[in-house]
């Protein structure tokens, strides 16, 4: 990677700135002879082919699954990925500051959410995060990466109701049809781990948009951009960023960068008067997540709970 030699000072206060079960059922007994007894016309019953569930059921089977994910379109339409991404996106309210961030990960009994490490330092028992339908919950920090800007949120499920939490989806940043996508504008990063899965790094040039909650919650607004390099190194943040062109304001950090078609490329970190934002690549929210949260958390105290 190629350091951006140039003076470009990033404003740090952008930041604060039916799962349904099938249930067969014969009518007949097989014996080990291989005759097939029928039960009498008057006892049989009709089979219940498919058994209704709750939205409890419906919840933990998908969350259970892994498949509580946004919808990502075939084709790009910004407006239409916007909408499509809505269900991810918080905003996070720290120690009369706010943020942004994204629902990273839904599990059976909590929602994992991430944002920036910045917009936690100031994390403590008053702080919430306002889901995008309004829904407000507390929560607690999970850990905070020691060298990108990322840190994760663990917020409870048992103070939500379940049809609340099947309007929630997690962000998607694996590429399940990319190995086609090649000649459409984006490169493969393909990780060889077993178990790992493959990003899409967006070629220079390519559109991409943000979830602006920070202004107002109750409307969302779609900041749309252009990728001006992938993965570069700047020296504002001492690490590899996403740098390109778009509008930030302050409250926005932490919030979710998308490309066309809704699938997450980063998280946003800052921004310049010039129209300039450097995002935290998906890549690497992945691997501080395997880290943190899979490895085990390192989070510091707050500077201000140490006073």
């Amino acid at each position: 990677m190629r350091c951006k030699n140039r003076i470009c000072r990033f404003c740090t206060t952008v930041v604060m700135l039916g799962m349904a079960e099938l249930l067969a059922l014969s009518s007949t007994c097989f014996l080990p002879t291989g005759m097939a007894v029928s039960f009498a016309a008057e006892d049989k019953k009709e089979p219940h082919l498919i058994q209704a569930t709750s939205l409890e059921s419906d919840y933990r089977g998908m969350a259970g699954l892994g498949l509580a994910y946004t919808v990502c379109l075939e084709e790009e339409d910004l407006r239409k990925a916007f909408e499509n991404v809505l269900c991810s996106s918080v905003r996070i309210q720290v120690s009369g500051h706010y943020g942004s961030g994204s629902i990273y990960k839904m599990k059976e009994n909590e929602i994992v959410l991430v944002t920036n490490r910045h917009v936690l330092q100031y994390w403590d028992e008053d702080s919430y995060v306002t889901f995008f339908n309004g829904r407000v919950s507390t929560g607690r920090v999970l850990g905070v990466s020691e060298e990108a800007d990322v840190g994760f949120v663990s917020v409870p499920v048992d103070s939500f109701t379940y049809e609340e939490l099947l309007l929630y989806r997690e962000i998607r940043m694996e590429q399940e049809t990319y190995a086609a996508d090649v000649a459409g504008g984006f490169n493969i990063d393909v990780e060889q781990e077993s178990g790992e899965i493959e990003t899409a790094v967006p070629k220079a040039g390519s559109g991409l948009f943000m979830v602006d909650m920070a202004s107002e919650w109750k409307e969302p607004v779609m900041k749309n951009g252009e990728v001006i390099e992938p993965s570069v190194f700047l020296e504002d943040f001492q690490a590899e960023m996403l740098y390109g062109k778009g509008d930030a304001v302050p409250g926005m950090s932490g919030c979710g960068v998308f490309d066309g078609r809704g699938y997450y490329l980063g998280m946003l970190s800052g921004g310049t008067m010039q129209s300039e934002i450097a995002a935290v690549p998906g890549r690497i929210i992945y691997e501080e997540y395997k880290e943190i949260i899979i490895c085990g958390p390192v989070y510091k105290k707050p500077a201000h709970e140490d006073e």
